[in-house]
């Protein structure tokens, strides 16, 4: 689907389903809305943005509070084009008709963005970044790959330090060392996985191929 079909589709969804008029109120020119998660949780601190379609001039801009609301007062009439954004998901957007003498509600769900999800509030990354931690996982997974053995162990123990709970990354850093012909230091490492992981037999079985490997060599 190209970009602008999926904007489209974005636009439509968020004037059909999301979008919803609302009594007059007191105020003129009054928009206000709330945004969710597709779990139904209330996000907040996402970026919302609205631009007059008849004067580009015209923007206003707000942050959701923490039961994901937000409002805009004294918006001059016309169409308005609002956009909602925040880091973890995908951005959505939503247009709506003005009044002086009106006031419109709207709501957004966003989803999450699968290529830079959410931080995670429970689990073994909680609290950390899980987009950045991939990026910087495959950048070291790569280094591997093309023979750069000694990068490629500074940063799987940089990214041991950073989130210890990635035990597994003991494993890769025992199979660089034996690229290197390091075995103590590899055996080290292997010894290094908890047993009660899942990356514990894998560990294992490396530990027997390497002392073999020593024992064939002496």
């Amino acid at each position: 689907m190209s970009i602008i079909k999926r904007a489209a589709v974005i636009i439509f969804s968020c004037m059909a389903v999301c979008v919803t008029a609302a009594p007059a109120a007191a105020q003129a020119g009054v928009v206000a809305g709330r945004v969710r998660a597709t779990d139904g949780s209330a996000l907040s601190g996402a970026i919302v943005t609205g631009e007059s379609l008849r004067n580009s001039s015209r923007r206003v801009d707000d942050r959701t509070d923490d039961g994901g609301w937000f409002a805009f007062l004294g918006l001059v009439s016309g169409p308005w084009r609002f956009r909602i954004e925040k880091f973890g998901y995908e951005t959505s957007e939503g247009i709506a008709v003005v009044s002086r003498t009106g006031r419109i509600d709207m709501e957004f769900v966003l989803n999450i963005d699968p290529l830079r999800p959410p931080v995670p509030a429970t689990g073994v990354l909680a609290g950390i970044p899980a987009g950045e931690i991939q990026q910087e996982l495959t950048a070291a997974h790569r280094m591997f790959d093309r023979g750069r053995f000694d990068d490629a162990i500074d940063a799987y123990e940089e990214l041991l330090e950073r989130v210890p709970q990635l035990t597994s990354l003991h494993l890769q850093i025992g199979h660089a060392y034996v690229e290197r012909r390091e075995y103590e230091r590899a055996l080290a490492a292997y010894q290094a996985v908890p047993a009660d992981t899942a990356a514990a037999a894998e560990a294992a079985s490396a530990i027997d191929a390497l002392q073999a490997v020593v024992e064939a060599g002496r």
